[in-house]
C-alpha cells in the first residue's frame, strides 16, 4: 500500500514538472518571494532617509527632543510581511493549479477507467495523489522559506537567530496549510465536474469569494487591511450592519486567520495561531475528495472542454 502511494505521489511530481502553468506561476511565485524583500528593505531605506532628514532639520532647529527611530525595534523578519500578501494571492492561485491537475489530466487523457482497473483501491489512489500534492507544495515553500532565510540575512548583514529562523519556518509551515486547502479544492472540482472549463472556473471563483470577498466584507470597517498585511487603526464611521457582518464572517473567514497570524509572526513577539478555520476547512476537503473519488463513476463522467 505505501508503496503504492509512493509510485503514485512521484508520477504526479514529474508530471507537474512538465506542466507549463505550474512552471510559469512557480518562477512568479519565487521572484516575488525575492521582491518581498527587496520591497520590505526598501521602503525601511526610505523611511531611515526620511527620519534622519528630519533628525537633521530639528537639530539644526535648536529642536532637543528628537523622536526614537522607528526601526530600532522593528523586527528583522518585518522586511518580510509582504509575503502574507503573495502567499493569498499567487500562492493560492498556484495551489488550485496543482490539485486541478491532479486529476483532470487523467481524465482528459481517458485513462480514468484503465487506472481504477489496476489492483489498488481508489482511497489508495487519492491518498497517492493528496502525498504528491503536499511534497509538490512543500517544496515550494522549502524554496521559498530558504530565499526569504538568505535574502534576510544578506539584508541585515547577520545571519538570523535560532528564534528569527523558527519564526520564518513557522510562517511557511503555516502558509503551507493555507495554501494545500485550495489545492484540494481544485482537487475536489477536477473529480466531481463534468467539463474541464468548470473544474478550473469553479475553484477560482471560490478563491476571490475568500480572498476578496470576504475579507472586504470583514474589514469592510477598516478598508485598508483588505490586502494590506499590516493593520491602520484609524477613526472610521460605524456602521452597525458592517459591524454585525463582520462579527459573522470574521471567525470564519480562513484568510482573515491567516493574515492575523502571517503579521504576528513576521511583524511581532507574539504568538496568535487562530489557525481552526482553515483547518477544518482542509480536513472538509480532503474528506470530500476521498468521498468523491470513491463516488466517481468512469462510465458517466467523462471530462469535456
Amino acid at each position: 500500500m505505501f508503496f503504492t502511494i509512493q509510485t503514485i505521489a512521484r508520477h504526479e511530481f514529474l508530471a507537474l514538472r512538465k506542466q507549463k502553468t505550474f512552471t510559469l506561476l512557480l518562477c512568479v511565485f519565487l521572484v516575488m518571494t525575492l521582491f518581498s524583500t527587496y520591497i520590505g528593505w526598501s521602503t525601511r531605506h526610505t523611511i531611515l532617509s526620511i527620519y534622519d532628514e528630519t533628525v537633521k532639520q530639528m537639530a539644526a532647529g535648536g529642536i532637543t527632543e528628537i523622536p526614537v527611530n522607528p526601526f530600532l525595534a522593528a523586527p528583522a523578519l518585518s522586511v518580510l510581511k509582504n509575503m502574507v500578501v503573495y502567499v493569498l494571492l499567487i500562492g493560492t492561485l498556484l495551489s488550485i493549479i496543482v490539485g486541478h491537475s491532479a486529476f483532470a489530466r487523467e481524465r482528459r487523457a481517458g485513462v480514468v477507467k484503465i487506472l481504477f482497473s489496476k489492483p489498488f483501491s481508489r482511497t489508495v489512489f487519492v491518498l497517492g495523489k493528496m502525498a504528491g500534492i503536499l511534497f509538490v507544495l512543500a517544496l515550494v515553500m522549502a524554496a521559498s522559506f530558504i530565499i526569504s532565510l538568505l535574502s534576510v540575512s544578506l539584508i541585515s548583514s547577520r545571519l538570523l537567530s535560532m528564534a528569527e529562523t523558527f519564526r520564518l519556518f513557522v510562517f511557511y509551515g503555516v502558509s503551507l496549510e493555507y495554501v494545500l486547502g485550495f489545492a484540494m479544492l481544485g482537487f475536489l472540482f477536477s473529480i466531481t465536474a463534468k467539463s474541464e472549463s468548470l473544474a478550473l472556473l469553479i475553484p477560482v471563483m471560490i478563491w476571490v469569494l475568500i480572498n476578496f470577498v470576504m475579507p472586504q466584507l470583514s474589514s469592510a470597517l477598516d478598508p485598508a487591511s483588505l490586502l494590506n498585511p499590516t493593520s491602520i487603526r484609524a477613526v472610521l464611521p460605524q456602521s452597525h450592519f458592517f459591524t454585525t457582518i463582520r462579527t459573522v464572517i470574521a471567525p470564519v473567514s480562513i484568510s482573515e486567520s491567516y493574515k492575523l497570524m502571517g503579521q504576528t509572526l513576521l511583524e511581532s513577539d507574539n504568538y496568535v495561531f487562530p489557525v481552526w478555520s482553515s483547518i477544518i476547512f482542509l480536513v472538509i476537503l480532503v474528506a470530500c475528495c476521498v468521498h468523491a473519488i470513491k463516488k466517481f463513476n468512469v462510465c458517466e463522467k467523462e471530462i469535456t472542454e
